[in-house]
């Protein structure tokens, strides 16, 4: 794995923005489906491949990539490819939620500070 970013992005729709408010702050709101825990997602990537970030809009009408957040306290972050939340996972779920993205790019919190941008 490579060095820790200086900084990363979270991406989400408007009512996900109006959830995080004017305090800036990312807290899961649901569990994930696949995972059974709750975590938000963050990328190393500025301004990323819809496909590679999971940010399509397949099964939702929202533009999952209208707001960006960008988080520059890593301390509670860690990357999705060493964290335990991905080795606690069956892994036929983890190559279902690999298969068409970029999982190097991505990492995960369960609550951190952000300011848009």
């Amino acid at each position: 794995m490579s060095s820790t970013p200086a900084r990363l992005f979270h991406f989400t729709c408007s009512h996900g923005a109006a959830a995080i408010g004017a305090r800036g702050e990312l807290v899961p709101q649901t569990r994930h489906p696949m995972l059974g825990c709750s975590v938000i997602w963050l990328t190393t990537e500025g301004t990323p491949d819809r496909e590679a970030t999971g940010l399509t809009s397949r099964y939702t009408s929202c533009d999952r990539m209208a707001f960006r957040y960008v988080v520059t306290d890593l301390g509670r972050c860690r990357p999705w490819l060493t964290s335990p939340e991905r080795e606690a996972v069956a892994p036929g779920v983890v190559a279902d939620l690999e298969h068409y993205g970029a999982p190097e790019q991505w990492w995960i919190t369960d609550g951190v500070g952000a300011r848009r941008g």
